[in-house]
Protein backbone atom coordinates (compact mmCIF):
# COMPACT_ATOMS: atom_id res chain seq x y z
CA UNK A 1 0.00 0.00 0.00
CA UNK A 2 1.08 3.80 -0.72
CA UNK A 3 2.53 5.58 2.16
CA UNK A 4 0.03 8.39 1.40
CA UNK A 5 -3.72 7.01 1.91
CA UNK A 6 -5.06 10.13 0.31
CA UNK A 7 -3.65 10.04 -2.97
CA UNK A 8 -6.08 9.29 -5.28
CA UNK A 9 -5.94 6.16 -7.10
CA UNK A 10 -3.74 5.64 -10.04
CA UNK A 11 -6.53 4.45 -12.35
CA UNK A 12 -8.72 7.23 -11.01
CA UNK A 13 -6.29 9.57 -12.00
CA UNK A 14 -5.70 8.40 -15.62
CA UNK A 15 -9.28 8.67 -16.04
CA UNK A 16 -9.56 12.43 -15.13
CA UNK A 17 -6.72 12.75 -17.03
CA UNK A 18 -7.67 11.54 -20.17
CA UNK A 19 -11.17 12.76 -19.53
CA UNK A 20 -10.14 16.27 -19.04
CA UNK A 21 -11.64 16.37 -15.55
CA UNK A 22 -9.81 18.28 -12.90
CA UNK A 23 -6.86 16.05 -10.66
CA UNK A 24 -7.65 18.57 -8.06
CA UNK A 25 -10.56 20.88 -7.25
CA UNK A 26 -9.37 24.18 -5.70
CA UNK A 27 -12.03 25.96 -4.03
CA UNK A 28 -13.51 29.21 -5.47
CA UNK A 29 -12.77 31.71 -8.26
CA UNK A 30 -9.51 31.36 -8.61
CA UNK A 31 -10.09 27.54 -8.53
CA UNK A 32 -12.67 27.74 -11.40
CA UNK A 33 -10.05 29.70 -13.44
CA UNK A 34 -7.46 26.89 -12.92
CA UNK A 35 -9.75 24.58 -13.86
CA UNK A 36 -10.63 25.46 -17.19
CA UNK A 37 -7.32 26.32 -18.03
CA UNK A 38 -6.26 22.88 -16.97
CA UNK A 39 -9.15 21.58 -19.20
CA UNK A 40 -7.68 23.19 -22.18
CA UNK A 41 -4.60 22.02 -21.98
CA UNK A 42 -5.26 18.92 -21.21
CA UNK A 43 -7.81 19.02 -24.58
CA UNK A 44 -5.02 19.74 -27.12
CA UNK A 45 -2.34 17.06 -24.99
CA UNK A 46 -5.05 14.60 -25.61
CA UNK A 47 -5.89 15.34 -29.30
CA UNK A 48 -1.92 15.19 -29.92
CA UNK A 49 -1.81 12.13 -28.20
CA UNK A 50 -4.74 10.61 -30.14
CA UNK A 51 -3.25 11.69 -33.61
CA UNK A 52 -0.42 10.08 -32.82
CA UNK A 53 -2.08 6.45 -32.36
CA UNK A 54 -4.37 7.03 -35.49
CA UNK A 55 -1.41 7.86 -37.33
CA UNK A 56 0.31 4.36 -35.78
CA UNK A 57 -3.49 2.45 -36.60
CA UNK A 58 -3.59 3.51 -39.91
CA UNK A 59 -2.09 0.75 -41.65
CA UNK A 60 -4.29 -1.97 -39.45
CA UNK A 61 -7.68 0.19 -40.44
CA UNK A 62 -6.84 0.19 -43.76
CA UNK A 63 -6.52 -3.51 -44.02
CA UNK A 64 -10.13 -4.15 -42.55
CA UNK A 65 -11.48 -1.16 -43.94
CA UNK A 66 -14.47 -1.49 -46.03
CA UNK A 67 -15.27 1.41 -48.99
CA UNK A 68 -18.45 2.86 -47.95
CA UNK A 69 -20.89 3.91 -50.76
CA UNK A 70 -19.86 7.00 -52.72
CA UNK A 71 -22.42 10.38 -51.88
CA UNK A 72 -25.31 10.50 -54.49
CA UNK A 73 -24.16 13.15 -57.40
CA UNK A 74 -26.23 16.00 -58.84
CA UNK A 75 -28.41 15.36 -61.55
CA UNK A 76 -26.43 17.44 -64.00
CA UNK A 77 -23.06 15.54 -62.70
CA UNK A 78 -21.36 13.05 -65.05
CA UNK A 79 -20.40 9.20 -63.55
CA UNK A 80 -17.25 9.41 -63.23
CA UNK A 81 -15.14 6.97 -64.76
CA UNK A 82 -12.83 4.97 -62.83
CA UNK A 83 -8.83 5.94 -64.26
CA UNK A 84 -6.84 3.21 -66.45
CA UNK A 85 -3.38 2.73 -64.05
CA UNK A 86 -0.53 4.30 -66.01
CA UNK A 87 1.34 0.91 -65.30
CA UNK A 88 -0.51 -2.15 -65.83
CA UNK A 89 -0.42 -4.98 -63.58
CA UNK A 90 -0.11 -7.64 -66.06
CA UNK A 91 3.32 -6.97 -67.32
CA UNK A 92 3.74 -6.48 -71.24
CA UNK A 93 6.31 -8.70 -73.09
CA UNK A 94 8.76 -6.46 -75.36
CA UNK A 95 8.63 -7.38 -78.99
CA UNK A 96 10.74 -9.42 -80.63
CA UNK A 97 13.16 -7.35 -83.17
CA UNK A 98 11.91 -9.34 -85.95
CA UNK A 99 8.47 -8.58 -85.66
CA UNK A 100 8.94 -4.99 -85.74
CA UNK A 101 11.72 -5.24 -88.88
CA UNK A 102 10.30 -4.68 -92.40
CA UNK A 103 10.37 -7.68 -94.58
CA UNK A 104 11.66 -5.85 -97.64
CA UNK A 105 10.08 -6.26 -101.02
CA UNK A 106 11.50 -8.66 -103.28
CA UNK A 107 13.99 -7.71 -106.29
CA UNK A 108 11.97 -7.81 -109.44
CA UNK A 109 14.72 -6.44 -111.94
CA UNK A 110 15.14 -9.21 -114.05
CA UNK A 111 17.60 -9.37 -116.81
CA UNK A 112 17.34 -10.27 -120.29
CA UNK A 113 19.13 -13.71 -120.38
CA UNK A 114 17.55 -14.57 -117.33
CA UNK A 115 13.73 -13.52 -118.29
CA UNK A 116 15.03 -15.08 -121.61
CA UNK A 117 15.67 -18.97 -120.25
CA UNK A 118 12.33 -18.95 -117.99
CA UNK A 119 8.65 -20.34 -117.63
CA UNK A 120 6.63 -17.57 -117.92
CA UNK A 121 3.22 -17.30 -117.64
CA UNK A 122 1.45 -15.04 -120.79
CA UNK A 123 -2.27 -14.44 -121.22
CA UNK A 124 -3.79 -14.92 -124.38
CA UNK A 125 -3.03 -13.68 -127.71
CA UNK A 126 -6.17 -12.04 -129.82
CA UNK A 127 -8.00 -14.52 -131.70
CA UNK A 128 -6.32 -14.73 -134.90
CA UNK A 129 -3.09 -15.74 -133.42
CA UNK A 130 -4.91 -18.24 -130.50
CA UNK A 131 -3.31 -21.20 -132.73
CA UNK A 132 -0.31 -19.91 -133.50
CA UNK A 133 1.22 -17.97 -130.39
CA UNK A 134 1.20 -19.85 -127.27
CA UNK A 135 -0.71 -18.68 -123.56
CA UNK A 136 -0.66 -19.72 -120.48
CA UNK A 137 2.74 -20.98 -118.78
CA UNK A 138 5.46 -20.90 -121.69
CA UNK A 139 8.87 -22.32 -121.35
CA UNK A 140 11.41 -19.46 -123.19
CA UNK A 141 14.91 -20.34 -124.51
CA UNK A 142 18.09 -17.71 -125.17
CA UNK A 143 14.82 -15.46 -125.15
CA UNK A 144 12.40 -17.58 -127.62
CA UNK A 145 9.64 -19.62 -127.72
CA UNK A 146 7.88 -21.86 -130.65
CA UNK A 147 4.91 -23.25 -130.49
CA UNK A 148 5.96 -26.52 -133.06
CA UNK A 149 8.70 -27.61 -134.58
CA UNK A 150 6.80 -27.08 -138.12
CA UNK A 151 5.27 -23.54 -136.82
CA UNK A 152 6.66 -20.45 -138.74
CA UNK A 153 5.75 -18.39 -135.86
CA UNK A 154 7.99 -17.28 -132.81
CA UNK A 155 7.59 -15.95 -129.86
CA UNK A 156 10.60 -13.43 -128.64
CA UNK A 157 12.02 -11.12 -126.09
CA UNK A 158 13.37 -8.21 -127.85
CA UNK A 159 13.69 -5.51 -125.29
CA UNK A 160 13.97 -5.75 -121.27
CA UNK A 161 13.92 -2.00 -118.82
CA UNK A 162 13.45 -1.93 -115.13
CA UNK A 163 11.37 0.31 -113.22
CA UNK A 164 9.61 0.50 -109.47
CA UNK A 165 6.47 0.23 -111.16
CA UNK A 166 4.26 -0.83 -108.19
CA UNK A 167 6.38 1.46 -106.13
CA UNK A 168 7.30 -0.40 -103.36
CA UNK A 169 10.87 0.66 -103.41
CA UNK A 170 12.06 -2.65 -105.42
CA UNK A 171 11.90 -2.22 -109.15
CA UNK A 172 10.13 -4.59 -111.73
CA UNK A 173 10.78 -5.79 -115.14
CA UNK A 174 9.06 -4.63 -118.53
CA UNK A 175 9.86 -6.57 -121.90
CA UNK A 176 8.98 -6.32 -124.70
CA UNK A 177 7.44 -9.49 -126.71
CA UNK A 178 6.54 -10.37 -130.00
CA UNK A 179 4.79 -13.30 -131.14
CA UNK A 180 5.29 -12.85 -135.43
CA UNK A 181 5.79 -15.06 -138.43
CA UNK A 182 5.73 -13.99 -142.47
CA UNK A 183 2.35 -12.57 -142.91
CA UNK A 184 1.32 -11.85 -138.96
CA UNK A 185 2.48 -10.97 -136.13
CA UNK A 186 1.62 -9.16 -132.60
CA UNK A 187 3.77 -6.92 -130.46
CA UNK A 188 3.13 -6.35 -126.34
CA UNK A 189 4.88 -5.25 -123.56
CA UNK A 190 4.29 -7.37 -120.20
CA UNK A 191 5.61 -6.77 -116.76
CA UNK A 192 7.25 -9.01 -114.64
CA UNK A 193 8.03 -9.29 -110.50
CA UNK A 194 9.55 -12.22 -108.23
CA UNK A 195 7.09 -13.38 -105.46
CA UNK A 196 8.50 -14.21 -102.19
CA UNK A 197 9.76 -17.42 -103.13
CA UNK A 198 11.95 -16.09 -105.62
CA UNK A 199 9.76 -17.26 -108.62
CA UNK A 200 9.47 -14.68 -111.47
CA UNK A 201 5.60 -13.95 -112.09
CA UNK A 202 3.60 -11.74 -114.37
CA UNK A 203 2.28 -8.89 -112.78
CA UNK A 204 0.43 -8.06 -116.38
CA UNK A 205 -0.07 -6.60 -119.62
CA UNK A 206 1.12 -3.38 -120.15
CA UNK A 207 -0.19 -2.84 -123.63
CA UNK A 208 -0.59 -4.37 -126.78
CA UNK A 209 -2.26 -3.66 -130.20
CA UNK A 210 -5.36 -2.13 -128.54
CA UNK A 211 -6.79 1.32 -130.34
CA UNK A 212 -5.16 2.62 -133.25
CA UNK A 213 -1.62 0.56 -132.18
CA UNK A 214 -0.28 -1.66 -134.92
CA UNK A 215 2.73 -2.08 -133.56
CA UNK A 216 5.36 -1.91 -130.74
CA UNK A 217 8.63 -0.57 -131.50
CA UNK A 218 10.65 0.42 -128.56
CA UNK A 219 10.38 0.67 -124.59
CA UNK A 220 12.08 2.79 -122.21
CA UNK A 221 11.72 3.05 -118.30
CA UNK A 222 10.87 6.91 -116.93
CA UNK A 223 10.28 7.02 -112.81
CA UNK A 224 7.58 4.54 -112.10
CA UNK A 225 6.14 3.97 -116.01
CA UNK A 226 7.31 2.39 -118.69
CA UNK A 227 7.07 4.48 -122.06
CA UNK A 228 5.97 2.34 -124.89
CA UNK A 229 6.84 3.44 -128.77
CA UNK A 230 3.81 2.48 -130.78
CA UNK A 231 3.02 2.71 -134.55
CA UNK A 232 -0.15 3.16 -136.21
CA UNK A 233 0.42 0.52 -139.05
CA UNK A 234 3.16 -2.39 -139.41
CA UNK A 235 3.82 -5.52 -141.65
CA UNK A 236 5.31 -6.34 -144.30
CA UNK A 237 5.70 -4.42 -147.56
CA UNK A 238 4.96 -1.08 -145.39
CA UNK A 239 7.29 1.81 -146.74
CA UNK A 240 9.90 2.89 -144.26
CA UNK A 241 9.09 5.71 -143.17
CA UNK A 242 5.47 5.35 -143.83
CA UNK A 243 4.23 4.87 -139.98
CA UNK A 244 3.47 7.60 -137.54
CA UNK A 245 5.83 7.25 -133.71
CA UNK A 246 4.70 7.96 -130.81
CA UNK A 247 5.84 7.51 -127.03
CA UNK A 248 2.44 6.63 -124.89
CA UNK A 249 3.32 6.03 -120.83
CA UNK A 250 1.86 3.33 -118.78
CA UNK A 251 1.58 3.08 -114.91
CA UNK A 252 0.52 0.82 -112.47
CA UNK A 253 -2.84 1.52 -111.04
CA UNK A 254 -2.66 -1.49 -108.24
CA UNK A 255 -5.29 -3.86 -110.51
CA UNK A 256 -3.58 -3.25 -113.90
CA UNK A 257 -1.85 -0.80 -116.20
CA UNK A 258 -3.33 2.02 -117.57
CA UNK A 259 -2.22 4.71 -119.69
CA UNK A 260 -1.14 7.61 -117.90
CA UNK A 261 1.14 10.12 -120.49
CA UNK A 262 1.68 10.52 -124.01
CA UNK A 263 -0.89 11.16 -126.76
CA UNK A 264 -3.99 8.73 -126.85
CA UNK A 265 -4.24 8.55 -130.40
CA UNK A 266 -3.02 8.92 -133.82
CA UNK A 267 -3.41 11.97 -135.80
CA UNK A 268 -4.53 11.33 -139.64
CA UNK A 269 -1.73 9.49 -141.48
CA UNK A 270 -0.22 12.32 -144.03
CA UNK A 271 0.43 9.37 -146.46
CA UNK A 272 -2.93 7.39 -146.21
CA UNK A 273 -5.72 8.20 -148.62
CA UNK A 274 -7.78 6.20 -150.41
CA UNK A 275 -7.13 6.21 -154.41
CA UNK A 276 -9.15 4.34 -157.06
CA UNK A 277 -8.93 3.16 -160.90
CA UNK A 278 -11.69 2.16 -163.54
CA UNK A 279 -11.43 1.59 -167.21
CA UNK A 280 -13.51 -0.39 -169.84
CA UNK A 281 -12.99 -2.21 -172.59
CA UNK A 282 -10.79 -1.00 -175.26
CA UNK A 283 -12.51 -1.36 -178.94
CA UNK A 284 -9.95 -1.65 -181.56
CA UNK A 285 -10.32 -0.51 -185.26
CA UNK A 286 -7.95 -1.99 -188.14
CA UNK A 287 -5.24 1.25 -189.33
CA UNK A 288 -3.51 -1.24 -191.52
CA UNK A 289 -3.38 -4.79 -193.24
CA UNK A 290 -2.72 -6.53 -189.68
CA UNK A 291 -2.68 -3.95 -187.24
CA UNK A 292 -5.59 -1.87 -185.13
CA UNK A 293 -5.13 0.56 -182.81
CA UNK A 294 -7.30 1.71 -179.63
CA UNK A 295 -7.20 4.06 -176.66
CA UNK A 296 -7.42 2.82 -173.02
CA UNK A 297 -9.13 5.25 -170.81
CA UNK A 298 -7.88 5.14 -167.27
CA UNK A 299 -9.99 7.15 -164.72
CA UNK A 300 -7.70 7.70 -161.01
CA UNK A 301 -9.44 9.17 -158.38
CA UNK A 302 -8.31 10.27 -155.12
CA UNK A 303 -11.27 9.66 -152.38
CA UNK A 304 -8.71 11.37 -149.72
CA UNK A 305 -8.25 12.28 -146.65
CA UNK A 306 -5.00 13.30 -148.09
CA UNK A 307 -3.31 14.78 -150.96
CA UNK A 308 -1.68 11.75 -152.93
CA UNK A 309 2.14 12.61 -153.75
CA UNK A 310 3.19 10.70 -156.80
CA UNK A 311 0.68 8.42 -156.89
CA UNK A 312 1.83 5.06 -158.87
CA UNK A 313 0.00 3.53 -162.22
CA UNK A 314 1.18 -0.29 -163.54
CA UNK A 315 -0.51 -1.43 -166.50
CA UNK A 316 -0.12 -4.99 -167.93
CA UNK A 317 -0.75 -5.76 -171.60
CA UNK A 318 -0.67 -8.93 -173.72
CA UNK A 319 2.10 -9.76 -175.89
CA UNK A 320 2.28 -7.77 -179.39
CA UNK A 321 -0.02 -5.07 -177.65
CA UNK A 322 1.92 -1.98 -177.11
CA UNK A 323 1.40 1.52 -175.37
CA UNK A 324 2.67 4.10 -178.32
CA UNK A 325 2.64 7.11 -176.20
CA UNK A 326 3.53 7.11 -172.68
CA UNK A 327 3.07 9.72 -170.24
CA UNK A 328 6.45 11.37 -168.43
CA UNK A 329 7.68 9.57 -165.71
CA UNK A 330 7.07 5.63 -167.13
CA UNK A 331 9.49 3.00 -167.84
CA UNK A 332 8.74 -0.61 -169.47
CA UNK A 333 9.95 -4.92 -168.61
CA UNK A 334 8.62 -7.94 -169.89
CA UNK A 335 6.98 -10.39 -167.95
CA UNK A 336 6.39 -13.82 -168.86
CA UNK A 337 2.77 -12.55 -170.87
CA UNK A 338 4.03 -9.81 -172.38
CA UNK A 339 4.76 -5.95 -171.13
CA UNK A 340 4.31 -4.30 -167.39
CA UNK A 341 4.58 -0.12 -167.72
CA UNK A 342 5.01 1.71 -165.20
CA UNK A 343 4.36 5.59 -164.51
CA UNK A 344 4.09 7.83 -161.67
CA UNK A 345 1.24 10.09 -161.94
CA UNK A 346 0.89 14.26 -161.14
CA UNK A 347 -0.07 14.58 -157.47
CA UNK A 348 -3.79 14.32 -156.81
CA UNK A 349 -5.74 15.99 -154.30
CA UNK A 350 -8.48 14.70 -151.87
CA UNK A 351 -11.64 14.96 -153.91
CA UNK A 352 -10.13 15.24 -156.92
CA UNK A 353 -10.07 13.13 -160.53
CA UNK A 354 -7.95 12.16 -163.43
CA UNK A 355 -7.52 10.89 -166.95
CA UNK A 356 -5.33 9.04 -168.03
CA UNK A 357 -5.55 8.01 -171.87
CA UNK A 358 -3.15 5.18 -173.12
CA UNK A 359 -3.04 5.06 -177.36
CA UNK A 360 -2.39 1.54 -177.97
CA UNK A 361 -1.65 -0.80 -180.68
CA UNK A 362 -2.02 -4.39 -181.59
CA UNK A 363 -1.65 -6.96 -184.06
CA UNK A 364 -5.17 -8.28 -185.52
CA UNK A 365 -4.48 -11.50 -185.28
CA UNK A 366 -3.30 -11.44 -181.36
CA UNK A 367 -6.87 -9.90 -180.68
CA UNK A 368 -8.77 -12.45 -182.70
CA UNK A 369 -8.25 -15.38 -180.70
CA UNK A 370 -10.90 -17.49 -179.30
CA UNK A 371 -10.92 -15.65 -175.63
CA UNK A 372 -10.38 -11.83 -175.58
CA UNK A 373 -6.85 -10.21 -174.57
CA UNK A 374 -7.40 -8.61 -171.52
CA UNK A 375 -5.55 -5.17 -170.08
CA UNK A 376 -4.98 -4.71 -166.09
CA UNK A 377 -4.41 -1.82 -164.17
CA UNK A 378 -3.44 -0.87 -160.39
CA UNK A 379 -3.40 2.76 -158.85
CA UNK A 380 -1.04 3.03 -155.53
CA UNK A 381 0.76 5.54 -153.41
CA UNK A 382 4.52 4.88 -152.35
CA UNK A 383 5.89 2.37 -154.57
CA UNK A 384 9.03 1.96 -153.31
CA UNK A 385 11.12 0.91 -156.75
CA UNK A 386 10.95 -2.99 -155.58
CA UNK A 387 8.40 -5.04 -156.85
CA UNK A 388 6.72 -8.18 -155.03
CA UNK A 389 6.36 -11.04 -156.50
CA UNK A 390 2.90 -9.77 -157.93
CA UNK A 391 4.53 -7.21 -159.56
CA UNK A 392 2.47 -4.03 -157.33
CA UNK A 393 5.52 -3.38 -154.79
CA UNK A 394 5.38 -1.73 -151.95
CA UNK A 395 2.18 0.70 -152.11
CA UNK A 396 1.39 2.82 -148.82
CA UNK A 397 -1.29 1.40 -146.92
CA UNK A 398 -5.01 2.91 -147.38
CA UNK A 399 -7.88 2.44 -144.76
CA UNK A 400 -9.52 -0.35 -143.99
CA UNK A 401 -11.68 -1.30 -146.32
CA UNK A 402 -10.53 0.98 -149.10
CA UNK A 403 -8.82 -1.61 -151.16
CA UNK A 404 -10.95 -3.59 -153.27
CA UNK A 405 -10.89 -0.23 -155.66
CA UNK A 406 -7.64 -0.16 -156.61
CA UNK A 407 -7.39 -2.57 -159.72
CA UNK A 408 -9.28 -2.69 -162.91
CA UNK A 409 -9.22 -4.80 -165.61
CA UNK A 410 -11.05 -5.06 -169.32
CA UNK A 411 -11.05 -7.00 -172.79
CA UNK A 412 -8.83 -5.77 -175.62
CA UNK A 413 -11.66 -6.02 -178.54
CA UNK A 414 -10.53 -7.07 -182.23
CA UNK A 415 -12.03 -4.53 -185.26
CA UNK A 416 -15.66 -6.13 -186.38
Amino acid sequence: MPDNDNTPHLDDIFTAYTSGGPLAAPAGAAAAQHVARRRRTTRIVATGVLAIAVLAATPAIAATWTPQDPPALPADTATPTTPTPSNPTTPTATPSPSATTNTPPPDGQIGKTELGNATLELPAWPEYLKEHCPAGRVKFSDGTAQPASNSELRITISEVVHADLDQDGAKETAALINCSGIEMGESRVLAFDRNVSDTIVTMGLVTGHAGDIAWIKGIRAKGTAVEVEVLDAAGEGVVDGFPQSQWRAYSWSGKGFVQSGGPSAFPPNPRVTDLSISGGDVQFVPDGADTATGTLRLTIGNQGPQRATDPYLRVDLPAKVTITSLPAKCETSKTPSGTRYRCWLPALAAGADSVVNLPLSASQSVLGGAQPSQWDADIVWGFTGTETGDGKGWPYPEPDGAEGDNSAKGNLLPAP
